[in-house]
């Protein structure tokens, strides 16, 4: 996988996604991950990120209304590994569950702590408005 990280690319995509992922059924298959990850608060459980895969392979998520397939291999090597590895999600981040009276631990997403104003220059300033786009995702 080959990244674009350039400065226009950062600034000018509306999606984090088209940034972190370019082919285009990946970055399909990290929006809906990303949109069902939402729906939950920003964590899920691991038997609920398999299941989650589970459906994408069996084609029962949908994308603009037309049924969506993408291999369980695939979401686990390219785009949860690449969320994990980029630091744009926590894997084992441990949380207290009230109803089972127990510490679970679930994939969390990152929201980072970022400066008002972006850096003058280069890998860091490009960092900042990717960081900057992944923290919008999941504002409330």
């Amino acid at each position: 996988m080959r990244l674009d990280l350039s400065e226009e690319k950062a600034l000018s995509t509306k999606d984090v996604l088209e940034i972190i992922f370019p082919n285009k059924k990946t970055k399909i298959a990290a929006r809906l991950f990303i949109d069902w990850l939402k729906e939950r608060g920003g964590q899920a459980t691991k038997n609920a990120v398999s299941e989650f895969a589970d459906d994408l392979e069996g084609g029962r998520l949908s994308n603009k209304g037309v049924p969506f397939k993408y291999s369980r291999r695939n979401f686990y090597l390219t785009v949860l590994r690449n969320l994990l590895d980029l630091g744009f999600l926590q894997r084992n981040a441990p949380v207290w569950d009230d109803r089972s009276k127990r510490t679970l631990y679930v994939y969390m997403r990152n929201i980072f702590d970022i400066p008002q104003k972006p850096p003058s220059v280069g890998f860091w300033r490009i960092s900042y408005y990717i960081c900057k786009k992944w923290n919008d995702e999941f504002k409330p």
